[in-house]
């Protein structure tokens, strides 16, 4: 499945996906890669093969979703997958065959959210699932049944968020959550048994129109993509409050135009950022100590046309990025060494 594409000027190799993939989830156990498809209202399911990284379409592949599906979420257990899905205003929910990797709706699925929800994000602790409302400004909270996968609205939900909530991050210690409003600022909450309370000095100012956020493995940092500026914003998380401060030197280029997508390295030393309008994928080395991004060399890495959707294995081995407008999926191996990325050669 896999295809080189050096003959086009795009580097890397990449695997046909559906219309417009737009995220990228893998499994925690590093088997599986989930595409949300955008304009064929479903979701693409691929096994990773090992070693190479290489991936291979899931039997019954690709598995059918709610409309505009924008954002998917998979459960730290990986028994349960989440899409939001943008023109129907709910949720879909999955069961994850562990064998194999396929799909099957939860009972009582798709589950009903707010006016075009942007985005879903599941707790560290797989107890709760948060989506983020564009056009109602706010976020709705929901309690996971352990066993069926269910979500059960939270008490006190949809919580207020700004204007146009595009995307959400929880720190890894469960205790914290980070909201990119596309108004140009980041709110911040405090999670108690699943309630957002807004953490005081909230909320915090961004770039022109953050689109996308998450934290460092070691919960201290939190990186956005602003895709109207070219540029990400970095800040540090006060270990007790919560609250933000914007990092020295903040906002970083992106390294190309139009910053859309952005996910941490699972092994906590590097960033990875799509940047939609230069079809390349930007990686930065993170400063352990300060937090502050640097561009490794050789960077940015071209992918498929409009990368939007970024993610990594749990190993730190492999990139995969969804590429809005090939309709396809880039596939690289992480160099530990250099932080840079080589095509996935298919074996």
């Amino acid at each position: 499945m896999l295809r080189n594409t050096e003959a086009d000027g795009l580097g890397g190799n990449r695997v046909a996906a559906g219309l417009h993939p737009i995220a990228v989830a893998v499994a925690h156990s590093g088997r599986f890669v989930y595409l949300a498809n955008w304009g064929a209202h479903t979701i693409s399911a691929y096994r990773i093969e090992r070693p190479s990284g290489a991936i291979t379409p899931v039997d019954g592949s690709p598995f059918g979703s709610g409309r505009w599906p924008h954002s998917l979420a998979v459960g730290p257990s990986d028994r349960f997958l989440y899409a939001a899905n943008g023109d129907s205003n709910d949720v879909s929910a999955y069961r994850i065959d562990q064998a194999t990797g396929a799909l099957e709706p939860v009972a009582g699925a798709p589950f009903a959210a707010g006016h075009h929800p942007e985005s879903v994000t599941v707790s560290p602790s797989g107890q709760f699932a948060y989506v983020c409302n564009g056009f109602a400004g706010t976020l709705s909270g929901y309690r996971i049944d352990r066993d069926s996968g269910a979500l059960d609205e939270l008490p006190g939900s949809p919580f207020r968020c700004g204007e146009k909530p595009l995307a959400l991050a929880i720190e890894p210690s469960g205790r914290f959550a980070y909201v990119a409003n596309r108004r140009s600022d980041i709110w911040a909450y405090a999670i108690d048994g699943g309630m957002l309370r807004p953490i005081p000095g909230s909320p915090y100012p961004a770039g022109k129109g953050p689109t996308a956020i998450t934290i460092d493995r070691s919960g201290r940092f939190v990186y956005v993509a602003n895709f109207k500026s070219d540029d990400i914003g970095a800040y540090r998380i006060d270990q007790n409050s919560g609250t933000l401060t914007a990092l020295r030197g903040a906002p970083f280029g992106s390294g190309g135009k139009v910053p859309i997508g952005i996910a941490a390295d699972p092994l906590g030393e590097l960033l990875f950022v799509a940047n939609g309008d230069s079809d390349a994928v930007t990686v930065f080395r993170i400063d352990a100590q300060t937090g502050v991004p640097a561009m490794v060399a050789g960077a940015p890495f071209p992918s498929g046309r409009m990368p939007c959707g970024v993610a990594a294995d749990p190993a730190g081995q492999f990139l995969y990025a969804g590429n809005w407008a090939s309709n396809d999926v880039s596939c690289w191996r992480i160099d530990r060494s250099t932080g840079g990325l080589l095509p996935v050669v298919d074996h």
